[in-house]
């Protein structure tokens, strides 16, 4: 079940709306997304191409594929959009440091959208693990 979760995060990584379950959680979900949200933290990977393809690289892992496939799956989606405007900068004549100066701009806008969709990953991941 859990690697079927994990499937669907990262396949919403192209999805504009994540299905997030409304209302407020549980006590036992509450606490399930306490303890992701613990776990996520030591998460520590990023995002880059590989034979033209977005793929998300895990440099520390949370020990919980599900959790790091969360991070992962919101930085893709999040991205995607933004893989373009990132190549052309890759790509430019510009100096290094402007060159990485842009793409910090761009980083730091995506964050919110990162942000977001981690959240919508951990809450439908704590409802999964919550006792029914």
């Amino acid at each position: 079940m859990i690697t079927a979760l994990v499937l669907a995060v990262v396949a919403q990584a192209a999805v504009p709306d994540l299905p997030v379950p409304q209302g407020p959680p549980t006590e036992e979900v509450a606490e399930q997304i306490t303890v992701i949200g613990q776990r996520l933290k030591t998460f520590k990977g990023g995002v880059y191409k590989k034979d033209g393809k977005l793929t998300c690289q895990i440099a520390q892992s949370t020990g919980d594929k599900a959790v790091d496939m969360i991070r992962c799956g919101a930085m893709l989606r999040c991205y995607a959009p933004k893989a373009d405007e990132l190549d052309a900068i890759a790509a430019s004549d510009a100096s290094q440091a402007d060159r990485n100066r842009r793409m910090q701009v761009i980083a730091e806008a995506t964050l919110p959208c990162v942000e977001n969709a981690s959240d919508a990953g951990v809450r439908m991941l704590a409802e999964k693990r919550s006792p029914a």
